[in-house]
């Protein structure tokens, strides 16, 4: 007997092999992770479009499979900002999940997304029978509250010079593949979503891509930034 027991099907559920990438499940079997898939439901979200938003009821956890979100909040101003960047293997919704509070942020889709959903009861029920999942989870999570602390004291003591190679260092460690030219940045974030992620303008942004350009930090040739001098990168951090 596995971990869990398929209580509910969805219409449409997730391939098992693709939980394996997950570190919620990192201690699953084969049949549990088969028993988990069984109970979620897959959603396709185009490029752009809202997953969920702030102030909607949290009775989900989502898991990204395929493709990358943005967690968003909108100020009182209505000025929006970027806080963190999903990509596959990564989860979202937990908090309201196990506290049943609204969504604390807005979560959008900076391409086409593939994400599977497991219902609040569900997860609750995985967490209460996989102590290892419940580890996983405190790992992540603190690792996504010193990232904020981070990100926050940045905000307060950086200039946008340097708030922009830190953007830049954290998407060659998440996102990079490496190239003869340098490492190449797979995922592609318009001037203005770094704009947001920065807290400046999407015409500083631009102004600021073009100096390291010339500086030889990058490279813009192409679709895709190719950071070609990441150490030097990094020495702007101090």
């Amino acid at each position: 007997m596995g971990l869990i027991a398929v209580h509910r099907m969805t219409e449409k559920t997730l391939d098992a092999a693709l939980l394996k990438k997950v570190p919620l499940f990192v201690e699953f079997s084969d049949p549990d992770l088969a028993a988990v898939a069984a109970l979620t439901q897959t959603r396709k979200f185009s490029k752009h479009a809202v997953l969920v938003y702030e102030g909607d009821p949290g009775d989900s956890l989502f898991i990204v499979i395929h493709g990358n979100v943005a967690v968003t909040r909108v100020s009182n101003d209505g000025k929006e900002t970027i806080l963190s960047i999903l990509k596959s293997g990564d989860f979202f919704g937990e908090m309201g999940v196990l506290d049943a509070s609204p969504r604390s942020a807005t979560i959008k889709a900076l391409g086409e997304a593939h994400v599977a959903v497991l219902a609040r009861d569900d997860f609750l029920d995985l967490l209460g029978k996989s102590p290892q999942m419940g580890v996983s989870l405190v790992l992540a999570l603190s690792g996504r509250l010193r990232a904020t602390n981070q990100a926050m004291q940045a905000a307060a003591y950086q200039d946008i010079r340097t708030r922009l190679a830190s953007l830049l260092i954290n998407l060659q460690k998440n996102f990079g593949e490496q190239t003869p030219a340098g490492t190449r940045l797979t995922l592609r974030l318009t001037n203005q979503e770094m704009a947001n992620m920065v807290g400046t303008t999407r015409e500083t942004v631009n102004r600021m891509l073009n100096r390291f350009w010339d500086e030889k930090l990058i490279d813009m040739k192409t679709a895709n930034i190719v950071v070609t001098d990441g150490d030097r990168l990094q020495a702007l951090l101090g």
